[in-house]
């Protein structure tokens, strides 16, 4: 049985984006057709109804190859210049520069300095830094050349200098976090899911609107290239009508971490659902969801489908047990495209041609921690752009948009019996959880290497106190059937 969507009810059936920029990659350059000689099968994916193999586009046949260059402009450059692949041009513009605060440094933050780094000096900077070890804090800050180091979140909140700030923790720390930057008038860039329910969405949105300030969750896929593309084939009518999208993503994730993630839909999920509305760009009327929830009430997998007007459809498997295929296709009446890792793609497959859009840097570019993050160099002229403009939210991720995310997870998670929803006589401290998960930590080095431990209350700046383990609950079981 279909679960209707609440948000449905009391919102427009449109999401509220103003505009949406089809900004086309420039400069392109096309090689003569490319031979492939490998056998194009059926791709295994875990839904119903999910056979695609049939479909004329995985025939074996000759291809081209389209290589766009990484995107610029109007980008100044001396007469004659020569731009190497994967080399950037940025049109550098007179206005000034955005002063960036990490909060906390992590690994995620060192790839978002790292995609920085590629972009025009004059553009970004990052003036400060926080971390719950001073000594992560300073080596970060001889990385990248950062002039502030701090141990305190409120600390950086109050420095003058910062005029945006970059949130990348653990995800139920994002809200918190969050409404500490605003409430001492800083811009805001956080990572998704921007917080872990609806209700937490709606009174962050609420400040920052009510402040005058920009605040968007870190949906980065929506400012590359291929996204604009696929943007753009489908507003031509490339694919025909649009039947259908078919995603997953899954990686063997510890089961203790993705606790600390706040579950695989939270994780993983959310990358197949807003790829779902970047293609529909319409309110699902209804989800179907079956998954698997372990002893700790956590979602460690998830099959979840989205009904759409017309009889359209989005499919979307998630896992942290196991790795998927991890690619997602976007089929129409007439063609389809399809996505290698469709979080960060860097190529989009059609019948006859490969679209290629090479990460800027090239090969001189250190490597990031995480898969393609280079890419985030997007983000950070988008965020910049709508700073410079005075706007309160991107035209590529709207504040709606985040909302009616939060809305789907929180529909997800109470039909699964995830979180809050496996005891709703009992309300959890997510802020408590999280502590006394990081005190169990046999080497909190391994932990602090990719977020920031809290050891502090970032409001009183009182020292956490661990609590007593209550009695845990009767194990629920570890599967649910699709009703």
């Amino acid at each position: 049985m279909f679960k209707l969507i609440t948000w449905f009810k009391s919102r427009p059936n449109k999401l509220g984006v103003r505009c949406y920029q089809n900004r086309l990659p420039t400069g392109c350059a096309t090689r003569p057709s490319c031979r492939s000689d490998c056998r194009r099968s059926g791709f295994e994916f875990g839904f119903v109804g999910g056979d695609i193999g049939d479909h004329s586009m995985w025939r074996p046949r000759p291809r081209e190859l389209h290589i766009n260059r990484f995107p610029s402009a109007k980008a100044n450059s001396k007469a004659g210049s020569k731009v190497e692949p994967g080399q950037a041009e940025w049109a550098e513009d007179e206005g000034p520069t955005l002063r960036w605060g990490i909060a906390p440094v992590s690994l995620m933050a060192d790839d978002f300095a790292a995609a920085l780094s590629v972009l025009p000096e004059q553009h970004h900077r990052i003036v400060s830094c926080v971390a719950a070890y001073q000594s992560h804090a300073l080596a970060f800050a001889d990385r990248h050349r950062v002039e502030n180091v701090y141990t305190s979140f409120e600390d950086l909140a109050k420095c003058p200098d910062v005029d945006v700030v970059y949130i990348s923790p653990l995800n139920p720390q994002h809200s918190e976090l969050c409404h500490l930057m605003l409430n001492h008038d800083k811009h805001v860039l956080c990572e998704k899911p921007l917080c872990m329910t609806e209700e937490q969405v709606t009174k962050l949105l609420e400040k920052a609107q009510a402040r005058g300030l920009f605040l968007m969750e870190g949906m980065w896929p929506r400012c590359v290239p291929a996204y604009h593309y696929l943007r753009h084939q489908i507003l031509r009518n490339r694919l025909g009508e649009l039947q259908h999208v078919r995603c997953s993503l899954g990686l063997p994730v510890h089961q203790g971490r993705l606790s600390l993630y706040g579950g695989v839909t939270s994780d993983f999920g959310v990358y197949g659902m807003q790829l779902a509305l970047w293609v529909f760009r319409e309110v699902p009327r209804c989800l179907k969801v079956s998954g698997k929830v372990n002893a700790e009430h956590v979602d460690v997998a998830a099959d979840i489908e989205l009904c759409f007007t017309r009889g359209k459809r989005a499919f979307i498997e998630v896992s942290a047990e196991k790795k998927l295929c991890n690619q997602a296709i976007i089929q129409g009446k007439d063609g389809s495209i399809k996505m290698n890792n469709y979080w960060c793609p860097t190529r989009l497959i059609t019948e006859e041609v490969d679209y290629e859009f090479p990460l800027p840097g090239g090969e001189q570019m250190p490597p990031t921690h995480y898969h393609n993050r280079l890419g985030m160099c997007y983000e950070a002229e988008e965020v910049r752009n709508c700073i410079l403009k005075g706007s309160s939210e991107s035209a590529n991720f709207s504040h709606s948009e985040s909302l009616l995310l939060a809305n789907l997870m929180d529909t997800i998670h109470a039909e699964l019996g995830v979180g809050e929803f496996a005891n709703r006589k009992q309300m959890p401290d997510l802020q408590r959880q999280l502590e006394n998960i990081q005190d169990i930590v046999k080497d909190p080095e391994e932990l602090v290497s990719e977020t920031c431990r809290v050891l502090q209350d970032i409001n009183t700046f009182e020292t956490i106190e661990p609590i007593q383990k209550e009695e845990a609950d009767p194990p629920r079981p570890k599967v649910m059937d699709a009703p």
